[in-house]
């Protein structure tokens, strides 16, 4: 197997063992930004000329009083296109360096802010927000959003900018969610309330979401349903308002897991 060819940037990574992966930024978030960059300064540079052009001619056959009405338009126009150029822009800058290595003993991420090291035991959280996407009832795609916090509340934010971020995702998570799950487990074995965000566990209260809390005497089933997590009344229906959004969850599979595991609870 070739050797990783581990970008310059990360030269100065050290104690994190040896390289597994490398993911880069997508070309066209960096080459796709700078092309549609220049475009778009070249509009408004256009649109500038056209005013101008078009307001010498009327300005030749009907005098001053049309020049400033014939340059409205077009500088408005090179204005709104200038801004758009602007951000497209400050866009192809933040993703032309940005990657991500995953070591064995950790993750190296570059982005606009720096390059940043984490251990894999300094991860505390993974949020996720997985959009599937569709058009008059046609799938049109997927939209990936992953946040990461580290024990001294540090963030990465990761999203489809970078190739293969779902594959790149699920390395970090078979790193970090067998220690975190530990951790969960014994604290709540211990009947320390163990919190995922809106939501807490806890051995003698039950699950509380929100302010809401439940017994898990009275709780049946706690599911997954359109993108919600929400609770089932044991012997009757969905509890009114015991629900919270999925993607808004830290950890979720760990939550699942103390759930079905610890709890005895089906999950789905």
């Amino acid at each position: 197997m070739a050797a990783l060819q581990i970008p310059d940037s990360f030269s100065e990574i050290f104690g994190l063992g040896a390289p597994i992966a490398i993911y880069s930024a997508k070309k066209t978030s960096r080459w796709g930004s700078l092309i549609l960059m220049l475009v778009l300064f070249a509009g408004a540079g256009g649109a500038l000329l056209w005013g101008a052009y078009n307001a010498y001619t009327r300005y030749l056959r009907f005098g001053p009083a049309i020049v400033v009405s014939s340059l409205a338009g077009p500088w408005i126009l090179a204005v709104v296109l200038f801004v758009i150029a602007l951000f497209v822009s400050w866009n192809a800058f933040s993703n032309w360096k940005k990657a991500a290595v995953v070591y064995q003993d950790g993750l190296a991420y570059r982005d606009r802010k720096g390059l940043r090291a984490w251990h894999w035991n300094e991860f505390l959280s993974l949020t996720s927000a997985v959009t599937k996407h569709y058009t008059n009832g046609i799938y049109t795609g997927t939209t990936h959003f992953y946040t990461f916090l580290n024990k001294d509340g540090e963030k990465i934010e990761i999203n489809d900018t970078i190739i293969n971020v779902e594959e790149l995702s699920d390395r970090i998570r078979k790193n970090i969610f067998p220690r975190i799950y530990e951790e969960c487990a014994q604290a709540y074995n211990q009947d320390r309330a163990c919190i995922f965000g809106p939501v807490r566990l806890s051995k003698a209260s039950g699950i509380q979401i929100g302010k809401k809390v439940y017994p898990w005497d009275e709780v049946e089933q706690v599911a997954i349903q359109k993108g919600t997590l929400s609770i089932k009344k044991r012997g009757g229906g969905w509890f009114s308002g015991a629900s919270a959004v999925a993607s808004a969850i830290p950890n979720l599979e760990v939550l699942l897991m103390i759930i079905d595991q610890v709890v005895g609870l089906k999950t789905g």
